[in-house]
């Protein structure tokens, strides 16, 4: 086990594995107050429907009292993933000072500073995002099956599994090409030459556009999101086998589970930076 001596003698990957578990359990009570919120959907919209007003009052203070608790949950998750990831690369700094591989390799002294930063950062916040959209599928599966059928599970299931699908296809050649960038501007920060330049010029701009792609995809994918639960549902509803309240839970669970199976799609940025970081840090034998 490495121990970082310079600040703090008592950092350790021990700290680093209670933050890990403290940081699942309120991902987790995130899940919990996601859930109730799915459950409160359907006697908040059958109050509204029906115009009943001191339920529709109790529904809005109870739905006030959940958002003030998921924004504190929020806040404080936040905090445990900044401090995981910053207990992770003084681990990673640590071991890269001790080996000195970095010194041998261009930028070496840039892939400690910033690759060791980002990486933790990424693996923690991608991490914590699968955990919470896996959670996320299992509760609003229940849901949805619940008050319809299983069945409809393919609705969402085929939708984001097609999404995904053509999201990687575009987002792959970015984990190169992010890798490569890194490289580049590293080599024309230390030579400062114009002849560098144009390289670095032109592996930018083929970063941008297959990054618009990206961009479009996922812009046009999340814009039919909010439409498909509708589509699915729509049969039931007009066909009177379901009420107003029921058509908006489980449209708004199918729109969670939606987006829970959607999360790599919307995460390839963030998934192709933590690769190109990866094998960087890899070159200097730090991980």
């Amino acid at each position: 086990m490495i121990k970082w001596n310079m600040y703090n003698p008592n950092i350790t990957l021990s700290t680093t594995t209670g933050c890990f578990i403290i940081l699942t359990l309120l991902l987790l009570l995130d899940c919990g107050i996601g859930a109730y919120i799915g459950v409160w959907r359907n006697s908040y919209w059958s109050a509204l429907s029906n115009k009943q007003f001191y339920p529709w009052v109790i529904h809005i203070v109870e739905f006030c009292i959940a958002a003030l608790l998921s924004c504190w949950v929020s806040g404080f998750s936040q905090f445990v993933a900044n401090k995981v990831s910053l207990l992770i690369r003084t681990d990673l700094t640590n071991k890269a000072f001790e080996l000195g591989t970095y010194k041998n390799v261009e930028g070496g002294a840039q892939r400690v500073q910033e690759d060791c930063l980002s990486y933790p950062t990424l693996m923690v916040s991608l991490i914590g995002g699968i955990i919470r959209s896996i959670v996320m599928i299992v509760v609003f599966s229940v849901i949805v099956i619940y008050h319809v059928s299983v069945w409809f599970l393919l609705f969402p299931i085929i939708y984001a599994v097609v999404g995904t699908g053509i999201a990687g296809k575009i987002a792959i050649p970015l984990i190169n090409l992010n890798y490569i960038n890194q490289v580049l501007e590293a080599k024309f920060r230390q030579s400062m030459e114009r002849t560098v330049y144009p390289e670095v010029y032109d592996n930018n701009y083929n970063l941008f556009v297959r990054t618009k792609f990206l961009n479009y995809f996922q812009s046009f994918y999340n814009q039919i999101t909010i439409i498909v639960p509708h589509l699915a549902l729509a049969g039931l509803y007009f066909s009177a086998k379901i009420t107003f309240g029921t058509f908006m839970q489980i449209a708004s669970s199918f729109a969670e589970l939606i987006n829970s199976m959607s999360y790599i799609i919307n995460a390839f940025g963030d998934i192709n930076k933590l690769l190109s970081c990866r094998k960087r840090l890899k070159e200097i034998q730090v991980i």
